[in-house]
């Protein structure tokens, strides 16, 4: 037997979570996800107590139209306050929400207030995921680092949806909805205090590359997001599907109540215990996913988690025995973690970084929108179709969809990724090595091929610098005068010291063979270039190319002398 599998999850586990940044927000998203669904549970069964089925339809309701309309303010939030800050206040308010939940419960006052209460928690819980979405790209330093990211955020997600639950079933048994709560607003404090301190190679990255302008340019921009959507096909099939689960999701809330306490005989503590189940499948499932590549691999595993996430519920309501339904509840939190890591990260992967807060922020209203449709059809469904005709209903839907859209999905993202290959070469650059994703896909938007035949001159020693090459193919030697300096191939860059030091080409570069090449202009390198550990990495590049005692050591350091005595020059 191997253990290839958990080895490779510890060691990218490991990776990911070195990565501060990352280590940060994921903490933080595994407290918010394990007090939130916690602070779910405990609000539907207040509200089942209170009126039933129909009660638990409202709530979802009540929860979910602050949502819709808080979500597509994420672009606003992120460009004035900074992502990391953003985070941080919204788990504040879930806080003082939750807080205020356990005061309304201790003192008896009116149900009502506890759904009022629920919408505000909601409400800004609807911008944590379309922030963080947006924010571990400029964080992750490589495709595979974002993949990892995303399937961290999905163990996270399973192991919170997994304890929240248990442990508000756990809690509300022992000593009460009130300790219940408390436990929920102690869970969001600690996510609000993990937040604070990320910190971001690119300053611009933290605010998701857009530029500060007044809140009223935020909400004018809102009337054009959906312009945002359409420039992307493969990213907004993704995000219909999403929408579809979100519905389904929607209408579970209500019929893993209905499923516990009328079908397969658990009681209200079967609530907690479903939904546990549900995230415990997740956890699993975030495991596989540390096997996912890019590509027509992602799409694939997305179609069938889609299929996964839908048909278990139908499985309930032909078969409601209380051993299957948690089966199905199980492998449908499976396949909710492999949908996360793969839609996400398809997602992360087709849009451009400026657009990436706006995408996600949309969605996330649409997915609160889909949320509020289907907490209010469950109970109508049930009335309609009965206890297991609802669920069958419910389960059916995701498999139709994924059958619809998974060719033309994997044919607008196949078209939409043919920059991969430039950006692995970026990436085994060691200039490049320390840049967030985000600043490699701005090198891999500015390069052009260029090419050059064998005696070519690439760069000629003393002549300004314009560009920086990157060779993907052939041989080019460096000279120093007529002495070779070094030979350069495939996966090698040249000419950035020109453009860091801001001097004249330091040596000659001439082709010994064909060669093709990537281009990045000067203004596109140097904004890449801007951040400490880039900025670092650039230090040790050029104290690797200069030799002591050369024309291109003399050459820096009379130019670093010229600008040392111009700043030292009265007025200067």
């Amino acid at each position: 037997m191997s253990f290839s599998p958990l080895s490779e999850a510890a060691r990218t586990l490991r990776t990911v979570l070195g990565n501060g940044g990352i280590r940060r927000i994921e903490l933080a998203w595994v407290a918010g996800t394990a007090a939130d669904w916690a602070f779910l549970v405990i609000l539907l069964v207040v509200a089942y107590d209170a009126g039933g089925t129909l009660a638990v339809g409202l709530l979802g309701a009540v929860r979910m139209v602050p949502a819709t309309v808080a979500a597509p303010f994420a672009p606003t939030l992120v460009e004035h306050f900074r992502g990391d800050r953003a985070l941080a206040a919204i788990n504040t308010i879930r806080f003082l929400g939750a807080l205020a939940t356990a005061l309304v419960l201790a003192g008896g006052l009116p149900v009502a207030l506890t759904f009022a209460l629920a919408a505000v928690v909601a409400g800004a819980g609807a911008l944590v995921r379309p922030i963080q979405l947006a924010l571990l790209p400029a964080l992750a330093r490589s495709p595979h680092e974002l993949v990892a990211a995303n399937v961290t955020s999905s163990v996270g997600e399973g192991l919170g949806t997994f304890v929240g639950p248990l442990a508000a079933g756990v809690v509300s048994a022992a000593s009460g909805s009130v300790a219940a709560s408390v436990l929920a607003a102690a869970a969001f404090a600690g996510a609000a205090a993990l937040l604070v301190g990320v910190r971001f190679e690119r300053a611009a990255d933290a605010r998701g590359a857009r530029p500060v302008g007044s809140w009223r340019d935020g909400i004018a921009r809102l009337a054009t997001a959906h312009r945002v959507i359409g420039r992307y096909r493969a990213a907004s099939i993704v995000a219909g599907d999403f929408v579809a689960q979100v519905f389904v999701r929607g209408l579970m809330i209500t019929l893993t109540v209905v499923a516990a306490i009328e079908l397969l005989g658990l009681g209200k503590s079967g609530v907690g215990v479903l939904t546990a189940a549900f995230g415990l499948g997740g956890l699993v499932g975030s495991v596989g996913g540390l096997a996912l590549g890019g590509g027509s691999p992602l799409v694939r595993v997305f179609s069938a988690a889609l299929i996964g996430w839908g048909l278990p519920l139908a499985l309930i309501g032909v078969f409601p025995v209380a051993a299957l339904g948690l089966a199905a509840l199980f492998v449908s939190g499976v396949s909710n973690a492999l949908l996360d890591v793969s839609g996400f990260t398809l997602i992360q992967r087709g849009v451009r970084t400026e657009d990436r807060v706006t995408f996600f922020g949309v969605m996330e209203g649409a997915f609160g929108l889909a949320l509020l449709i289907g907490s209010l059809a469950a109970p109508l469904l049930v009335d309609v179709l009965g206890d297991r005709g609802a669920l069958v209903a419910a389960g059916v839907i995701l498999p139709l969809l994924a059958i619809a859209t998974a060719r033309p999905l994997g044919r607008d993202y196949s078209a939409t990724t043919g920059d991969e290959e430039r950006l692995a070469l970026l990436r085994s650059l060691p200039l490049f090595a320390p840049l967030p994703l985000t600043a490699l896909e701005r090198l891999c938007e500015g390069i052009a091929p260029v090419a050059f035949a064998e005696g070519d001159l690439l760069m000629r020693q003393g002549d300004p610098g314009d560009c920086y090459l990157v060779l993907a193919r052939g041989e080019v030697a460096v000279l120093d005068g007529e002495r070779t300096l070094r030979t350069c191939g495939r996966g090698e860059g040249i000419g950035e010291i020109a453009l860091l030091r801001r001097v004249p080409r330091t040596a000659t570069v001439v082709a010994t063979t064909p060669v093709t090449a990537y281009a990045i202009d000067s203004a596109t390198f140097l904004d890449a270039m801007t951040g400490p550990a880039a900025r670092a990495a650039a230090e040790t590049a050029i104290a690797s190319r200069l030799e002591p005692g050369s024309a291109a050591d003399v050459g820096l350091r009379r130019s670093a002398e010229r600008r040392g005595a111009r700043a030292r020059e009265p007025g200067s």
